[in-house]
């Protein structure tokens, strides 16, 4: 029993090693990816890399802002509830009064 706990924590972590390596090489491409990006759009419009760099980083922060967890099933799951409760309160209300 022993051995087979310590051959599945060896798989663990060789396994969430190779996850994290390949993440961070991901991270690595984009960021050199929007490094060329800026590049390019410095030397095409003549702006100020400060300013690029602001664009970016806007974009990043609007894309984030209205990605994160939009359509998560458990948001739309407590949000169906919520409504749902509420109009039943308010027709209990409604029935009482």
């Amino acid at each position: 029993m022993n051995r087979k706990l310590e051959a599945k924590v060896q798989r663990e972590i060789r396994k969430r090693a190779f996850e994290r390596s390949d993440r961070l090489q991901q991270e690595r491409q984009n960021l050199q990816k929007t490094q060329h990006t800026l590049d390019a759009l410095q030397e095409v419009t003549g702006l100020p890399r400060p300013q690029l760099e602001s664009i970016a980083d806007d974009v990043k922060l609007s894309l984030r802002v209205t990605n994160d967890d939009f359509f998560s099933i458990k948001n739309q799951i407590l949000m169906t509830f919520g409504v749902s409760g509420f109009v039943i309160i308010l027709g209990w209300l409604v029935f009482i009064i």
